[in-house]
């Protein structure tokens, strides 16, 4: 079994053929997916999907690129969903800088200030937590720090790096302060070969596997939709990078997967 630790669900491109998408992830292997939020909308949407197929988890949170239409205002409904029995994480969340211009210091405030507040709600739940992180290295990992010192050591791993597409050092720099990584289809892109290097490097205990559909398809679907389905291909990528047989690498990331969102095995 697989299980595909980051899908959006809720997206509009899965609109018409959702049922028929879950079932070609479950024929493919794929037994369990998270669904995640980036807004109260996608929330409660991945909610109602979470409620309505076994097979489907939900991660709620807010996005840092939905800033400013997501404010800290949001946060006492996200705290009520969060109480949902099948809200296994707290995310999207993290920080994001990739359009804004870099003197915009109260837009990035205002991301920091939501990331807090999440990660205090994940800590309150005792749920892990969903990072994003675009351009923002530094800031993103000054802040998760400072969290993951005041958590104990029995709650690592607490949270993922997602779309993994950072260098060796902020690989293991998350590794440090308690985080897993994942993976996504970019890990099959040609010009993906430094990626590649590094997930070489990183230890296979320490990784997830993802879609981020509707996004990132792997190689040979690059351009199209991206669905849970192609988790297979993230797995096959990622066991030629570590020269072992793709039925270890099923094994370890979904026991890895299963001891961060705490499924049953």
């Amino acid at each position: 079994m697989l299980i595909d630790t980051h899908a959006h669900l809720c997206s509009p491109d899965f609109t018409g053929d959702l049922p028929q998408l879950l079932e070609r992830a479950r024929t493919a292997g794929v037994g369990k997916i998270v669904s995640i939020a980036t807004d109260l909308a996608s929330a409660r949407q991945t909610l109602q999907l979470a409620e309505t197929y076994e097979s489907v988890y939900a991660a709620v949170g807010l996005h840092p690129g939905e800033v400013p239409a997501v404010s800290l205002c949001d946060m006492r409904e996200l705290a009520a969903l969060a109480a949902h029995p099948k809200v296994v994480a707290i995310g999207e969340t993290g920080l994001d800088y990739y359009r804004e211009a870099k003197d915009d210091m109260a837009l990035r405030q205002l991301q920091k200030d939501l990331l807090w507040a999440q990660l205090d709600l994940a800590k309150q739940h005792s749920l892990p937590v969903v990072l994003h992180n675009r351009a923002a290295d530094a800031d993103l990992l000054q802040i998760l720090r400072a969290h993951g010192e005041a958590l104990p050591r029995e709650r690592r791993p607490w949270g993922v790096m997602h779309c993994f597409s950072g260098d060796e050092k902020f690989a293991f720099d998350c590794l440090e302060i308690g985080l897993f990584i994942s993976y996504t289809g970019i890990l099959t892109f040609k010009n993906a070969a430094a990626l590649r290097d590094v997930a070489q490097r990183v230890p296979l205990e320490c990784v997830m596997v993802e879609t981020d559909s509707p996004y990132l398809a792997p190689v040979p679907h690059r351009g199209q939709r991206n669905e849970p389905a192609h988790v297979p291909r993230i797995a096959e990528a990622l066991a030629q990078v570590k020269g072992v047989p793709v039925e270890e690498v099923a094994r370890v990331t979904t026991a890895n997967a299963q001891r961060l969102f705490r499924f049953r095995a």
